[in-house]
């Protein structure tokens, strides 16, 4: 009787032993795929689809507020600022919602407008100011750029085929970036209009 119980104790301690082997090794390779596996980020809504580079994530509120240069979120900021906002390898892009009314998709207004502003740029000695409003599959694009202090920014307007739609939004980069900021022309390139 002695010996059955030894043995089946013994059994048991096998068993447990091999259990927690299995349960160790899956849980490593699930931790090493899941720091392996960069999953690509889609942007969407009710009008826009677009895929976003890897390694892309978008900014909760606080992550928001903790980027330099940002202060906290005031009720009134909530309402101006732009509801889909990402990082791509500390490039900051953001987006509007998609504009349905006339007036926000007229890309030469805008531009026009966008143009006026930056004559203040050039009053003060910045002429890095430019902007130009282009086709690109299909989409008319307005895209101005400009530096200030340390930072690049591109503002950018996005245009269905049909000029119903107009997706905003602005990337800001650090001006040592420069040439990785010039990934927005694939971003923009990439983006689905779906009405």
């Amino acid at each position: 009787m002695i010996l059955s119980i030894t043995s089946s104790l013994q059994s048991n301690s096998v068993c447990n032993e091999a259990l927690r082997k299995k349960i160790f090794l899956a849980l490593t390779l699930s931790i090493i795929t899941a720091l392996n596996c960069h999953a690509q980020l889609i942007h969407t809504s009710e009008f826009v689809k677009l895929s976003l580079p890897n390694g892309t994530y978008k900014l909760n509120k606080q992550q928001i507020n903790a980027l330099p240069g940002e202060k906290p979120v005031t009720k009134m900021d909530e309402q101006i600022r732009p509801p889909y906002i990402y990082n791509i390898d500390n490039i900051i892009l953001s987006f509007h919602n998609v504009n349905q009314d006339s007036i926000n998709n007229n890309l030469l207004g805008n531009k026009i407008f966008l143009d006026g502003l930056a004559g203040t740029f050039k009053r003060h000695g910045n002429n890095s100011y430019t902007s130009i409003i282009k086709n690109l599959n299909s989409k008319q694009v307005l895209i101005a750029n400009y530096i200030i202090n340390s930072a690049g920014y591109y503002d950018f307007y996005i245009q269905n085929a049909a000029k119903t739609l107009t997706l905003a939004g602005k990337m800001k980069y650090p001006k040592a970036d420069a040439a990785k900021a010039e990934a927005l022309n694939d971003i923009i390139s990439n983006i689905q209009f779906t009405k």
